[in-house]
């Protein structure tokens, strides 16, 4: 899902007019990816951001937990 959502909001398929969401699904995606890290501060779904919080709500919501990997190729 983190990976998703960076590549969702790099393709401009989510947030495209929106600065401050857009920024968030990519901060969220980056959460979520680094999550089980040894290095990583993110422990818990409470660590998000209520607009993180948000845009991993709308995600769940329109592609749910079963969406496939969207392939970083996509993005060329």
């Amino acid at each position: 899902m983190g990976r998703n959502l960076i590549t969702l909001a790099e393709k401009n398929e989510i947030y495209p007019k929106d600065d401050l969401l857009w920024n968030a699904a990519v901060t969220a995606g980056n959460k979520l990816v680094s999550l089980g890290t040894t290095w990583s501060n993110f422990k818990s779904f409470e660590d998000l951001n209520d607009n993180e919080t948000k845009v991993v709500y709308n995600y769940l919501d329109k592609y749910g937990l079963e969406h496939p990997s969207i392939p970083i190729e996509d993005l060329v």
